[in-house]
Protein backbone atom coordinates (compact mmCIF):
# COMPACT_ATOMS: atom_id res chain seq x y z
CA UNK A 1 0.00 0.00 0.00
CA UNK A 2 1.55 3.11 -0.87
CA UNK A 3 1.24 6.42 1.37
CA UNK A 4 -1.43 8.65 1.28
CA UNK A 5 0.99 11.84 2.02
CA UNK A 6 3.72 11.27 -0.91
CA UNK A 7 1.91 10.96 -3.91
CA UNK A 8 5.28 10.19 -5.85
CA UNK A 9 5.79 6.88 -3.44
CA UNK A 10 3.57 5.21 -5.59
CA UNK A 11 3.90 1.31 -7.71
CA UNK A 12 3.70 1.56 -11.39
CA UNK A 13 0.54 1.30 -12.16
CA UNK A 14 -1.10 3.90 -14.35
CA UNK A 15 -3.93 4.68 -16.43
CA UNK A 16 -5.41 2.02 -18.59
CA UNK A 17 -5.85 2.60 -22.00
CA UNK A 18 -9.16 3.69 -23.88
CA UNK A 19 -12.23 2.17 -23.16
CA UNK A 20 -13.42 0.28 -25.12
CA UNK A 21 -15.62 -4.01 -25.39
CA UNK A 22 -13.49 -5.74 -23.32
CA UNK A 23 -11.16 -2.94 -21.85
CA UNK A 24 -10.87 -2.67 -18.13
CA UNK A 25 -13.50 0.41 -18.37
CA UNK A 26 -16.39 -2.43 -18.97
CA UNK A 27 -15.08 -4.19 -15.83
CA UNK A 28 -15.94 -1.30 -13.62
CA UNK A 29 -19.62 -2.25 -13.49
CA UNK A 30 -22.84 0.03 -13.17
CA UNK A 31 -22.48 3.66 -13.95
CA UNK A 32 -22.76 5.49 -10.15
CA UNK A 33 -23.19 9.31 -10.82
CA UNK A 34 -21.94 11.05 -14.01
CA UNK A 35 -20.54 15.13 -13.43
CA UNK A 36 -20.39 16.89 -16.23
CA UNK A 37 -18.26 19.97 -17.27
CA UNK A 38 -19.64 23.45 -17.59
CA UNK A 39 -17.95 26.72 -18.72
CA UNK A 40 -17.04 29.23 -15.18
CA UNK A 41 -18.12 32.91 -15.61
CA UNK A 42 -15.14 35.09 -15.75
CA UNK A 43 -14.82 37.40 -13.00
CA UNK A 44 -14.77 40.49 -15.55
CA UNK A 45 -18.49 39.44 -16.81
CA UNK A 46 -19.66 38.68 -13.14
CA UNK A 47 -18.66 42.34 -11.94
CA UNK A 48 -19.95 43.64 -15.21
CA UNK A 49 -23.75 41.33 -14.45
CA UNK A 50 -23.50 42.31 -10.62
CA UNK A 51 -23.53 45.68 -11.81
CA UNK A 52 -26.17 46.10 -14.28
CA UNK A 53 -28.38 44.15 -11.70
CA UNK A 54 -28.33 46.36 -9.57
CA UNK A 55 -28.62 49.24 -11.57
CA UNK A 56 -32.18 47.79 -12.92
CA UNK A 57 -33.43 46.76 -10.01
CA UNK A 58 -32.84 49.97 -8.50
CA UNK A 59 -34.28 51.69 -11.64
CA UNK A 60 -37.51 49.11 -10.57
CA UNK A 61 -37.80 50.26 -7.09
CA UNK A 62 -37.77 53.83 -7.92
CA UNK A 63 -39.82 53.66 -10.74
CA UNK A 64 -42.35 51.48 -9.15
CA UNK A 65 -42.19 52.88 -5.00
CA UNK A 66 -41.90 49.15 -4.18
CA UNK A 67 -38.83 46.83 -2.96
CA UNK A 68 -39.43 43.23 -4.69
CA UNK A 69 -38.06 43.80 -8.18
CA UNK A 70 -34.43 43.71 -6.63
CA UNK A 71 -34.59 39.73 -5.12
CA UNK A 72 -36.50 39.22 -8.53
CA UNK A 73 -33.69 40.65 -10.57
CA UNK A 74 -30.98 38.85 -8.49
CA UNK A 75 -32.64 35.77 -9.25
CA UNK A 76 -32.94 36.42 -12.66
CA UNK A 77 -28.68 37.39 -12.61
CA UNK A 78 -28.14 33.72 -11.10
CA UNK A 79 -29.71 31.77 -13.57
CA UNK A 80 -28.18 34.25 -16.30
CA UNK A 81 -24.69 33.20 -15.10
CA UNK A 82 -26.04 29.30 -15.03
CA UNK A 83 -27.03 29.68 -18.09
CA UNK A 84 -24.18 30.58 -19.39
CA UNK A 85 -22.41 27.82 -18.11
CA UNK A 86 -25.02 25.82 -19.77
CA UNK A 87 -24.49 26.98 -23.35
CA UNK A 88 -20.99 27.17 -23.62
CA UNK A 89 -19.31 24.15 -22.02
CA UNK A 90 -15.78 24.08 -20.71
CA UNK A 91 -12.82 23.09 -22.77
CA UNK A 92 -11.09 19.90 -20.85
CA UNK A 93 -12.13 16.96 -19.53
CA UNK A 94 -15.86 16.39 -20.70
CA UNK A 95 -17.28 14.49 -17.78
CA UNK A 96 -16.16 12.09 -15.23
CA UNK A 97 -18.29 8.83 -14.45
CA UNK A 98 -18.61 7.36 -11.44
CA UNK A 99 -18.88 3.12 -11.67
CA UNK A 100 -18.96 0.60 -8.70
CA UNK A 101 -15.40 -0.21 -9.38
CA UNK A 102 -13.79 3.14 -10.43
CA UNK A 103 -13.53 6.66 -12.36
CA UNK A 104 -13.65 6.49 -16.01
CA UNK A 105 -12.13 10.18 -17.40
CA UNK A 106 -14.19 10.88 -20.46
CA UNK A 107 -11.75 13.18 -23.01
CA UNK A 108 -12.63 15.96 -25.05
CA UNK A 109 -12.71 14.06 -27.98
CA UNK A 110 -14.97 11.37 -26.46
CA UNK A 111 -12.23 8.89 -25.51
CA UNK A 112 -12.22 7.42 -21.76
CA UNK A 113 -9.25 6.56 -19.75
CA UNK A 114 -10.34 4.16 -16.79
CA UNK A 115 -8.97 4.66 -13.00
CA UNK A 116 -9.87 1.37 -10.49
CA UNK A 117 -10.54 2.52 -6.99
CA UNK A 118 -7.31 0.31 -6.39
CA UNK A 119 -5.31 2.76 -8.76
CA UNK A 120 -6.22 5.92 -7.14
CA UNK A 121 -2.86 7.12 -4.69
CA UNK A 122 -4.04 10.19 -3.08
CA UNK A 123 -6.21 12.74 -3.61
CA UNK A 124 -6.87 16.50 -2.88
CA UNK A 125 -9.95 19.29 -3.16
CA UNK A 126 -10.13 22.81 -2.48
CA UNK A 127 -13.96 24.32 -2.41
CA UNK A 128 -14.38 27.72 -4.08
CA UNK A 129 -13.62 30.74 -1.50
CA UNK A 130 -15.39 33.24 -3.15
CA UNK A 131 -17.80 34.00 -5.97
CA UNK A 132 -15.83 33.84 -9.12
CA UNK A 133 -13.48 31.12 -7.35
CA UNK A 134 -14.19 28.04 -8.20
CA UNK A 135 -13.70 24.33 -6.19
CA UNK A 136 -10.95 22.30 -8.16
CA UNK A 137 -9.37 18.72 -6.88
CA UNK A 138 -6.70 17.05 -7.82
CA UNK A 139 -6.18 12.65 -8.22
CA UNK A 140 -3.40 10.80 -8.44
CA UNK A 141 -3.06 7.37 -9.83
CA UNK A 142 -0.67 5.12 -8.85
CA UNK A 143 2.38 5.35 -11.00
CA UNK A 144 1.71 8.21 -12.32
CA UNK A 145 3.95 11.31 -12.48
CA UNK A 146 1.49 14.45 -12.54
CA UNK A 147 -2.18 14.06 -10.36
CA UNK A 148 -5.49 14.53 -12.71
CA UNK A 149 -6.52 18.20 -12.19
CA UNK A 150 -10.28 18.32 -12.47
CA UNK A 151 -12.00 21.43 -12.09
CA UNK A 152 -15.48 22.96 -13.57
CA UNK A 153 -17.06 19.72 -12.84
CA UNK A 154 -20.94 19.78 -11.20
CA UNK A 155 -21.09 18.73 -8.34
CA UNK A 156 -16.91 18.04 -7.73
CA UNK A 157 -17.44 18.07 -4.11
CA UNK A 158 -19.46 15.26 -4.11
CA UNK A 159 -17.11 13.28 -6.10
CA UNK A 160 -14.32 14.22 -3.66
CA UNK A 161 -16.24 13.43 -0.82
CA UNK A 162 -17.31 9.76 -2.38
CA UNK A 163 -13.60 9.17 -3.37
CA UNK A 164 -12.49 9.97 0.70
CA UNK A 165 -15.53 7.32 1.76
CA UNK A 166 -13.98 4.98 -0.74
CA UNK A 167 -10.35 5.39 -0.49
CA UNK A 168 -9.94 6.08 3.51
CA UNK A 169 -9.66 2.58 5.07
CA UNK A 170 -7.75 1.52 2.88
CA UNK A 171 -5.03 4.33 3.18
CA UNK A 172 -5.66 4.07 6.79
CA UNK A 173 -4.20 0.78 6.58
CA UNK A 174 -1.40 1.72 4.82
CA UNK A 175 -0.20 4.43 6.90
CA UNK A 176 0.01 1.76 10.06
CA UNK A 177 2.28 -0.36 7.86
CA UNK A 178 4.50 2.13 7.30
CA UNK A 179 4.57 3.29 10.82
CA UNK A 180 5.51 -0.53 11.43
CA UNK A 181 8.14 -0.92 8.84
CA UNK A 182 9.68 2.37 9.01
CA UNK A 183 9.15 3.63 12.79
CA UNK A 184 7.32 7.18 11.93
CA UNK A 185 5.04 8.51 9.33
CA UNK A 186 6.10 12.03 7.69
CA UNK A 187 2.73 14.78 6.35
CA UNK A 188 3.65 18.00 4.65
CA UNK A 189 7.20 17.56 3.51
CA UNK A 190 8.24 16.44 6.74
CA UNK A 191 6.42 19.56 8.37
CA UNK A 192 4.68 16.46 10.53
CA UNK A 193 6.49 13.60 12.00
CA UNK A 194 3.97 10.80 13.32
CA UNK A 195 5.24 8.02 15.77
CA UNK A 196 4.16 5.52 18.03
CA UNK A 197 4.85 7.93 21.16
CA UNK A 198 3.55 11.03 19.59
CA UNK A 199 4.11 13.91 17.23
CA UNK A 200 6.53 16.20 16.09
CA UNK A 201 5.56 19.16 14.67
CA UNK A 202 8.36 21.51 12.77
CA UNK A 203 6.88 25.33 12.52
CA UNK A 204 7.46 26.34 8.33
CA UNK A 205 9.44 29.49 9.88
CA UNK A 206 12.86 28.20 10.35
CA UNK A 207 13.23 30.48 13.74
CA UNK A 208 10.57 28.62 15.16
CA UNK A 209 11.21 25.95 17.41
CA UNK A 210 10.42 22.06 17.23
CA UNK A 211 7.22 21.10 19.18
CA UNK A 212 7.15 17.46 20.72
CA UNK A 213 3.75 15.92 22.02
CA UNK A 214 3.21 13.16 23.36
CA UNK A 215 0.05 10.94 22.78
CA UNK A 216 -1.75 12.23 26.05
CA UNK A 217 -1.13 15.83 24.83
CA UNK A 218 -2.85 15.41 21.95
CA UNK A 219 -6.57 16.20 22.20
CA UNK A 220 -8.32 15.08 18.75
CA UNK A 221 -7.03 15.18 15.05
CA UNK A 222 -9.89 16.03 12.15
CA UNK A 223 -10.53 17.08 8.88
CA UNK A 224 -11.22 20.40 7.85
CA UNK A 225 -13.61 21.37 5.37
CA UNK A 226 -10.59 22.75 3.08
CA UNK A 227 -8.87 19.50 3.07
CA UNK A 228 -6.55 20.51 5.62
CA UNK A 229 -5.91 18.32 8.90
CA UNK A 230 -6.19 20.05 12.16
CA UNK A 231 -4.78 18.97 15.45
CA UNK A 232 -5.51 20.10 18.95
CA UNK A 233 -3.17 19.78 21.60
CA UNK A 234 -3.59 21.11 25.42
CA UNK A 235 -0.84 22.97 25.12
CA UNK A 236 -1.95 25.10 22.18
CA UNK A 237 -4.90 27.69 21.65
CA UNK A 238 -5.19 27.34 17.70
CA UNK A 239 -4.92 24.15 16.27
CA UNK A 240 -1.97 22.78 14.50
CA UNK A 241 -3.36 23.49 10.09
CA UNK A 242 -1.41 21.32 7.75
CA UNK A 243 -2.40 20.69 4.27
CA UNK A 244 -2.23 16.77 3.66
CA UNK A 245 -3.79 15.15 0.80
CA UNK A 246 -6.94 12.75 1.84
CA UNK A 247 -7.14 14.68 5.21
CA UNK A 248 -9.87 12.28 6.43
CA UNK A 249 -7.46 8.85 6.33
CA UNK A 250 -4.71 11.12 7.75
CA UNK A 251 -6.88 12.38 10.62
CA UNK A 252 -8.26 8.93 11.56
CA UNK A 253 -4.92 7.45 11.32
CA UNK A 254 -3.43 9.83 14.08
CA UNK A 255 -6.88 9.79 16.39
CA UNK A 256 -6.48 5.59 16.16
CA UNK A 257 -3.22 5.54 17.24
CA UNK A 258 -4.21 8.69 20.14
CA UNK A 259 -6.77 6.43 21.03
CA UNK A 260 -4.62 2.77 21.07
CA UNK A 261 -1.70 5.07 23.34
CA UNK A 262 -4.53 6.26 25.71
CA UNK A 263 -5.51 2.93 26.26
Amino acid sequence: MAVVWSPTRVRAVGFAGPAGPGRPADRLGPVVQVYRRFRPVPRRALVWLDACAAAVALTLCLALGEWWPAPAVGAVTVAAAGGFGRLRPAPGLRAVRMHQGGLVLVTEDGGERSLPWSAVEATDYSPGRRRGEYEHGRIWPAGADEPVALRHLRGLGGLFRELEDRLSPGLRAGLHETLRTEGAVRFARGRLTVTACGLVHRPPHPLAATEAYRWAEVESARASGLGELEIRTDSTGLPLTLPVPNARAAAGFLEELRVAALG
